[in-house]
């Protein structure tokens, strides 16, 4: 009879059986709803595919990534190089290298001679360092040769870079990849009759500098000059007095000379991005340490000033990263120790939800609901050692616990509870309660069900998962509209992906669902717009 009943009835088929024709199974043998190809190209450019996930090890997920993004490309390279730079150009993702790949496989493999010629016109603005440069080159390079659109592509970076970037490039990132600037230019072979440009490219390739005539003005050549300075500095104070005298990064000082007077003037010469990762390393060699008041105020003020978050491209992920390692007092491999200064800690939790911009309150009753099932333990989450998707959704709801005045944080799995998640809760405490109450299948029906058993008010509800469900009686859109009915409630659903997979339990074809990437910076603006009804 309850057989019979199921095939008649939609609503009351559990989640491994499919609800309509247009649902696909997932890795856990759910039946949930595929990502349009933007979509699934949106989570590869923001998560990318390092740690793999529960279901697929690293290799075997970057392999199914990277074949879906092959056979995007040659079905439609506009698109995907359209998406790519609306990514790129609104700094929504942590990390280039997914644009970078993207690039690569339009510019080199493209059906459509025009869009090959449009990626590498967009070479310049994706690959924004040199180090950028020579990742897109090590993948331009796998996928075949150089021939004469390639060569002019990678010339004209050369040749249209502000030239004080490029001397910047000369000896921040001479090689990467096994590829150096050096071999870039031998195979791209740019032209211009800028002597200073000249100059720098000459460097490049040779490691020192050409004779210029004394009526030559060439100020972006200083830093090249103080780096050749720094080469034969024989101490490290005599290292930071070039660096503040040439703005030389630390890259362009020898390691041997790194010591604390090199990291206290790389400070004031090097980027937020630099500050970000060397938090730790300004405490393992006595510069940022709690009896300095006056170098602990100057990094919280940098690392709280928002228009220097904007300016420097610094990414929520980044600050997470920064604060996961930093509080910790030890390296990610274990090498180097350090004292955390509590000020600092606290500056990172500010500027982890600084970076994510000026979120505006949707005003709704909010129930965030974090997937805490097996699935969401294992992997991690664009790469970031030791943050597991369960511990990046907590981090991204604490986002909007401390953003909507109405918000509860539960759990779900096989069952349904609190996880006694509070807007005071430090990133750290948040992530903690999230993986200590890891436990059962996934069914992502359950925070619909439990409000509706509740008789809790909901406007929004927000489900952060890998959308790996597959253990539920009903479908998370049945649990949905079942809510609305019975409770009278025009109940909208926010799914957070916080995996590259291609699933997402919203039906795409509904009005009342949204589904988003876990840390894509413009995520928590776009949930609040959809939850006011302004999207």
């Amino acid at each position: 009879m309850k057989n019979l009943l199921n095939a008649l009835t939609p609503a009351r088929r559990p989640q491994t059986e499919q609800l309509d024709p247009r649902q696909v199974n997932n890795n856990a043998g759910g039946f949930v709803y595929g990502l349009s190809d933007e979509a699934r190209l949106t989570r590869f450019l923001i998560l990318g595919t390092e740690g793999g996930t529960f279901y697929a090890a690293e290799r075997a997920h970057t392999t199914q990534a990277t074949e879906f993004v092959k056979t995007f490309v040659q079905l439609d390279a506009a698109t995907a190089l359209r998406v790519t730079l609306e990514v790129v150009r609104a700094g929504r993702a942590p990390r280039a290298d997914p644009a970078l790949l993207v690039l690569a496989l339009v510019a080199k493999t493209a059906p459509n001679a025009a869009d090959r010629q449009a990626a590498w016109a967009a070479l310049p603005e994706v690959a924004r360092t040199g180090t950028m440069l020579l990742h897109f080159l090590a993948f331009a390079d796998a996928l075949g040769g150089w021939g004469r659109l390639t060569r002019r592509g990678v010339a004209n970076v050369y040749e249209t870079a502000d030239v004080s970037k490029l001397a910047l490039w000369a000896v921040k990132y001479k090689s990467r990849d096994g590829w150096s600037q050096r071999d870039a230019l031998r195979k791209s072979h740019p032209k211009t009759v800028d002597t200073e440009r000249n100059a720098v490219l000459k460097f490049m390739v040779s490691g020192a500098l050409p004779e210029l005539g004394a009526d030559v003005e060439a100020p972006a050549l200083r830093v090249i000059e103080g780096h050749l300075l720094a080469a034969s500095a024989g101490t490290d104070q005599d290292a930071a007095t070039l660096m503040r005298g040439y703005g030389l990064p630390i890259e362009a000082v020898p390691t041997h000379l790194r010591g604390a007077e090199v990291y206290r003037a790389a400070m004031h010469t090097n980027g937020l991005t630099w500050l970000l990762r060397n938090l730790g390393n300004l405490g393992r060699v006595g510069v940022l340490t709690v009896n300095d008041r006056d170098t602990v105020q100057a990094v919280v003020e940098r690392l709280t000033n928002p228009d220097a978050l904007r300016r420097g491209h610094i990414h929520p992920l980044d600050v997470l990263k920064a604060r996961l390692v930093y509080a910790q007092g030890r390296g990610v491999k274990g090498k180097g120790e350090w004292l955390p200064v509590p000020a600092v800690v606290d500056a990172l939790e500010d500027a982890f939800h600084l970076a994510f911009g000026n979120v505006q309150a949707a005003g709704t009753r909010h129930l965030l609901a974090l997937d805490v099932s097996g699935s969401m333990t294992c992997g991690q989450v664009a790469g970031v050692p030791g943050l597991s998707p369960n511990m990046a959704a907590a981090a991204m709801s604490l986002v909007a616990l401390r953003t909507e005045a109405s918000a509860l944080t539960m759990g779900f799995a096989g069952q349904f509870r609190p996880l006694n998640i509070t807007a005071r809760d430090t990133l750290e405490a948040a992530m903690r309660k999230a993986q200590s109450a890891s436990f059962g299948a996934t069914d992502c029906a359950q925070p619909m069900l439990w409000a509706l058993k509740e008789r809790v008010k909901v406007d929004t509800f927000v489900v952060y998962t890998d959308n790996e469900t597959w253990a539920g009686q009903v479908h998370p859109t049945v649990a949905l509209d079942r809510y609305r009915q019975k409770m009278g409630i025009g109940a909208r659903l926010i799914v957070v992906g916080l995996t590259a997979s291609g699933f997402t339990i919203a039906d795409p074809g509904r009005a009342d669902m949204l589904d988003v990437v876990g840390f894509d910076s413009a995520a928590p603006g776009v949930m609040a717009d959809f939850a006011r009804g302004t999207l």
